[in-house]
């Protein structure tokens, strides 16, 4: 039998985050991030995949030293441009597609990103920020370590309300488009130099998703530019005539949007948006398209009176992936897009003169970022499954069953055993029938009928995340350590439907907790569970549930509450989206409501606590900043009524996972050590 996964195999682990394909579709080009254990660091380098030539593996096609990126393919398919950490922070940089050395073409002060090659292969559009009265450039003779430690001390300026953002740090500038033109490098002239960049927008805005149209007249993307763009949660999808600088907003009612697509023939843009409900903190995200009619644009939500998710991407604690941009069809009127229903993300075929929505696969996949191949015969998109954190699939569209996989990144997890879920239904008190999924522990069919094990209850974020059947290494790690996994999907959870999804809307930890009790509850009848030993872990929301619960049972041997919010009232003062975002879960400010913060905050409670607990935190956690650890930890150690300690985790933001390979291994040390020893598995 197979050794079972432990925390220190998560090193080995490697993830193609993007990927993109050469113009004629003969050509695949992706970043594979892995991690170096030694040097206590992630990498990313830039890998080729022939698609002609099936037989021949990958190759590596940059040296794996730095983090290499969001590659982008010229349109002659000639040159690739990336984003790299080579020099100076985060830059783009160009190399031959046949390969040769790298070029960089940007020194922003604050990093480049997002990289967009125009129609001609002339210039590129990027996103870098540019702060008041602050040179956006960096000086070609100025001294970095100077640079670094005078930023390290400066006073920040802070006049916004979401003045930081979870994985950004603190927000003092304003994220512009730019153009760089690069004629001259792709030329091969010898002593090109590196070209100045020229701002496309101003103003005290944000802006995201540039893309060019097919005629590289005009440049579509996204930013809010509302009297009140710093307290809402909307933004709108605009065009800009690029001669001119005349910008027209193409969306009419408040939203969210993202990942705005010229059709082939420029005529229409389609992108994924979801309407901003006052008092709802979920809406579906729907697929959109605008036309310019009469010299207005035109927009409508092509699925309109669908209750579908379209566009979410994997959630794992080894791969978190966006769920990329709609793919257009070259006849203009098809768009594949993926789709969230009931714990996978699979490929669907939306058609634009009727809404029809096809779905291509329905297998147990989580879906990212499809692409369509020039000659419409497959999809490429990066897949994952219970076995596959994520892997490049190729997904043939003359007869989709399964697909066939053009990386397996992760190979060495066949020398694992690894523990498949079990899916299981269950109805609410109320009414509702919810999914759940159990995975038995490693070895479980080799135990006597009668065995009953222990378990491990988790809880997912948001709350409007979801679980599935993907693949999760804590998952397969408390499995190999003898444990069975219990995870369900309470109300709240994304991809059932938008009732659902609002339906914990101002009652957090009333009945998404009894979904959640219940659908233990429902595992245990399965039979196969010991009911007196249990543990129970989450992160984020799932924290938040985590502390609830141990204030209002003592059915757990054990809890490990991760990034959690712990107090409501400090959390409105001190998270990135809660004075934003949290007074629409909870129904008003603490002002007007401190009756039912007070009620509702876990803190309120800690007096009862008597399951042993571990608080773990990240110290640069903006989403659910470690104060609401801090109190936690504080308040359980203050009445003492069981054990409890606390780890921070430093320079790490909400996702922990995105730390170093060496605080990644030993916070899942911290997670199970503690459940080991108050809830043994043996």
């Amino acid at each position: 039998m197979h050794a079972p996964l432990t925390p220190d195999d998560l090193p080995r682990f490697a993830v193609p985050t993007s990927f993109t394909l050469s113009p004629d579709g003969s050509r695949l080009i992706y970043s594979l991030m892995t991690q170096d254990a030694e040097a206590d660091t992630r990498r990313a380098a830039l890998w080729m995949i022939h698609l002609a030539k099936p037989d021949l593996p990958a190759r590596q096609f940059t040296n794996g030293k730095h983090r290499d990126r969001s590659p982008q393919w010229s349109p002659d398919g000639a040159w690739l441009a990336f984003i790299s950490d080579r020099e100076d922070g985060s830059q783009i940089w160009l190399m031959p597609a046949d390969g040769g050395e790298a070029r960089r073409v940007t020194a922003m002060r604050h990093g480049a990103s997002h990289p967009r090659w125009s129609p001609d292969g002339k210039s590129l559009l990027f996103l870098a920020e540019a702060r008041p009265g602050e040179d956006p450039l960096i000086g070609g003779k100025e001294d970095r370590t100077a640079r670094e430690k005078r930023e390290a001390t400066r006073l920040r300026h802070v006049t916004r309300i979401q003045y930081r953002w979870d994985g950004e740090d603190i927000r003092e500038g304003r994220t512009h488009i730019w153009r760089v033109d690069v004629a001259e490098i792709v030329a091969h002239l010898p002593d090109a130099q590196m070209p100045l960049p020229v701002m496309m927008t101003s103003g005290d805005y944000d802006h995201a998703d540039p893309a060019w149209s097919p005629d590289g007249r005009a440049i579509v993307f996204v930013s809010d530019r509302a009297d009140e763009r710093d307290a809402n949660r909307t933004d709108d999808v605009w065009v800009m005539d690029v001669a001119s600088g005349e910008m027209s907003r193409i969306t009419t009612i408040p939203s969210e949007n993202h990942h705005p697509v010229w059709s082939p023939d420029g005529r229409c843009v389609a992108w994924y948006g979801g309407e901003v409900i006052p008092d709802a903190s979920y809406s579906n995200q729907h697929l959109w398209v605008a036309q310019r009619e009469h010299g207005d644009w035109q927009a409508r939500d092509v699925l309109a009176g669908q209750d579908v998710l379209l566009g979410q991407g994997m959630l794992g604690d080894i791969a978190w992936l966006s769920g990329g941009e709609p793919a257009w069809c070259a006849d203009g009127e098809t768009l594949y897009v993926t789709i969230h229903e009931r714990g996978v993300t699979n490929l669907a075929r939306v058609a634009l003169h009727n809404g029809s929505l096809t779905r291509i696969t329905q297998g147990p996949w989580q879906l990212s970022q499809p692409a369509v191949l020039a000659d419409q015969s497959a999809v490429i998109a990066i897949a994952a499954t219970p076995e596959r954190p994520a892997d490049i699939a190729r997904f043939d569209l003359c007869q989709v069953t399964e697909p066939r996989w053009l990386t397996e990144t992760n190979a060495w997890l066949s020398e694992r055993a690894i523990s498949l879920p079990q899916e299981f239904t269950y109805t609410t008190s109320d009414g509702w029938h919810l999914q759940g999924w159990v995975i038995p522990p490693v070895g479980a069919e080799e135990a006597p009928p009668d065995h009953r094990w222990p378990a491990v209850l988790k809880i997912h974020g948001g709350p409007h995340g979801s679980y599935g059947p993907t693949f999760q290494a804590a998952n397969q790690i408390f499995a190999g350590a003898g444990y069975a996994v219990i995870y369900v999907n309470p109300r709240g959870s994304m991809g059932y439907g938008e009732v659902f999804g609002r339906a914990c809307d101002r009652d957090w930890g009333g009945a998404d907790f009894r979904d959640i009790m219940q659908g233990l509850d429902a595992a245990i009848a399965r039979g196969e569970i010991d009911p007196d030993w249990l543990a129970v872990t989450g992160v984020s929301y799932g924290g938040y549930m985590t502390n609830w619960i141990i204030g209002h049972t003592d059915r757990f041997k054990a809890a490990v509450t991760i990034n959690s919010v712990s107090n409501l009232i400090s959390s409105f003062g001190t998270s990135d989206v809660d004075a934003v975002f949290g007074v629409v879960e909870q129904g008003g400010t603490p002002w007007n409501r401190l009756e039912w913060y007070i009620e509702r905050s876990p803190i309120t409670y800690a007096d009862r606590v008597t399951t042993p607990t571990r608080v773990i935190g990240a110290e640069r956690d903006w989403r659910c900043p470690i104060e609401q650890s801090e109190q936690m930890f504080m308040a359980l150690a203050y009445f003492h009524r069981a054990p409890v300690d606390f780890f921070r985790v430093p320079g790490v933001s909400h996702a922990i996972r995105t730390g170093t390979p060496c605080q990644f291994v030993a916070y899942t040390h911290a997670v199970l050590e503690w459940i080991e020893r108050y809830n043994p598995a043996s």
